[in-house]
């Protein structure tokens, strides 16, 4: 098999999230996380930019996420210290998701991002990307790599 370069990989991914963003099929989707130095070698500086015109082509929008949303969802060391391009139609759903990110980081400064609190944030973020409750409580439960 022919190796893929990681900068043309990445750019099919964001152009198959833009699609299922478009079709109604998720209200959010995330590029494959990627740290500054990826960012910088092997996908460009300009991936960002690149991502934004192929979202424009299927009538969505592109936001460079430089501070992840960490939640029990998936295993902590995925997103620590990594980026994202955010996929979404409606500006709603942006703000959904940088709601939840706020919301989080209310919880842990007043010491209660515990127990439930804790397990809706991460509900929440699941029911954005659309999963279904059942994929929810299956990554829920799957996931060992938490934040302390």
């Amino acid at each position: 098999m022919n190796p893929i370069d990681k900068r043309s990989y990445a750019l099919g991914v964001c152009d198959a999230f833009c699609e299922v963003v478009k079709a109604g099929v998720k209200r959010v989707a995330l590029s494959h996380p990627f740290t500054a130095e990826e960012l910088q070698n092997d996908l460009g500086a300009d991936f960002p930019a690149e991502c934004a015109e192929i979202a424009a082509k299927y009538g969505v929008k592109a936001y460079f996420l430089e501070e992840p949303v960490i939640t029990d969802l998936f295993p902590a060391a995925l997103n620590r210290g990594k980026r994202n391009i955010v996929f979404y139609r409606l500006d709603a759903d942006l703000a959904e998701l940088l709601a939840i990110r706020r919301d989080k980081a209310a919880l842990q400064n007043a010491g209660r991002y515990t127990g439930d609190a804790r397990r809706e944030i991460a509900a929440r973020f699941g029911r954005l990307l659309s999963y279904t409750e059942e994929a929810i409580g299956r990554y829920l439960a799957e996931n060992t790599d938490r934040e302390p």
